[in-house]
């Protein structure tokens, strides 16, 4: 590890990855910008993760491999990253995922130029295991730039699809004023959602972020209990009322940042999210499930 603090840290948190993460390492070391860290959170991987890794580490001191004792579950993992990055600027990087050669180039540029930008992001594209474009799933997320911020609190909110830009290059500055990852399957959302009110997204279609689509990944998993195990390494009836959870992050958000949005202007704009007719099924489908979870898992199949 270098002494000097760099400008980018960049957060690889895995869990077996030895599918991909060889693609994932070659990617960040072609990248133009060369004044990053790459900081390896291994959640006590049971594969070759480590030792492929660590080979690149003993070439490259930039890299920085540190496995856990045990899996602490998906999001005290990606948090772990944070805490023990130094950059200016924060990209998490999913070990199956891919970058273009100027994306943290571009990104800098891009946060450089704008000191209202909290976070910066490219453009997405899908590909399959064997590196070929196909069609995503959820949708290209546009800029959000309002001047207001629980305008652009409210447009986070009611991004749908795939949360791609939490794997956009974040201000640190920024970061450091979030609740981060909470413990639920889907807290990416809320954590976009805050940063939103604290800055805005800025894309540059010229910057590529390639997300890969297989089987093992976690938007695949459809059980919420197999899904409350993988975010945060425990289970049960209150964990996997995910909408339910999410609400409540996002009312602890409304009133955290005064400087910036009156708590009862950004806590209407999360009621009237909440008062939308499917947001308002899948509470009423998370309460049904805090009392029956197989009354709840027929719900969902029926809508």
């Amino acid at each position: 590890m270098t002494t000097t603090a760099p400008r980018v840290s960049l957060c690889m948190p895995v869990y077996n990855g030895e599918n991909y993460i060889a693609q994932a390492l070659d990617s960040i070391a072609e990248q133009g910008f060369e004044d990053y860290e790459l900081i390896v959170t291994d959640n006590a991987s049971s594969d070759r993760t480590g030792e492929i890794v660590q080979a690149r580490a003993a070439r490259d001191p930039r890299i920085r491999y540190v496995r856990n004792r045990e899996n602490l579950g998906a999001a005290p993992n990606y948090n772990l990253g944070y805490e023990l990055s130094r950059g200016e600027y924060l990209k998490w990087f999913a070990h199956d995922d891919m970058i273009s050669a100027n994306f943290l180039e571009l990104m800098v540029a891009l946060l450089d130029r704008d000191p209202s930008t909290s976070v910066a992001f490219g453009q997405t594209i899908c590909i399959d295991s064997q590196d070929q474009k196909i069609p995503g799933t959820g949708y290209h997320t546009p800029p959000i730039e309002e001047p207001d911020a629980v305008a652009r609190f409210y447009a986070g909110m009611r991004q749908t699809g795939s949360c791609y830009p939490i794997f956009g290059l974040f201000r640190k500055a920024a970061l450091d004023r979030s609740m981060l990852h909470l413990s639920y399957y889907g807290s990416d959302k809320a954590l976009l959602a805050e940063m939103l009110l604290l800055g805005k997204l800025r894309i540059d279609e010229d910057a590529i972020y390639y997300n890969r689509e297989h089987p093992r990944q976690s938007v695949r998993m459809t059980n919420r209990s197999q899904r409350s195990l993988w975010q945060s390494g425990k289970s049960g009836r209150l964990a996997s009322a995910e909408r339910i959870q999410l609400f409540r992050h996002l009312f602890q958000i409304a009133g955290r940042h005064k400087d910036l949005a009156a708590p009862g202007k950004a806590r209407a704009a999360v009621l009237r999210y909440m008062r939308e007719p499917v947001q308002m099924g899948r509470i009423v489908t998370d309460l049904v499930g805090l009392a029956s979870p197989g009354a709840a898992s027929f719900l969902r199949r029926s809508t």
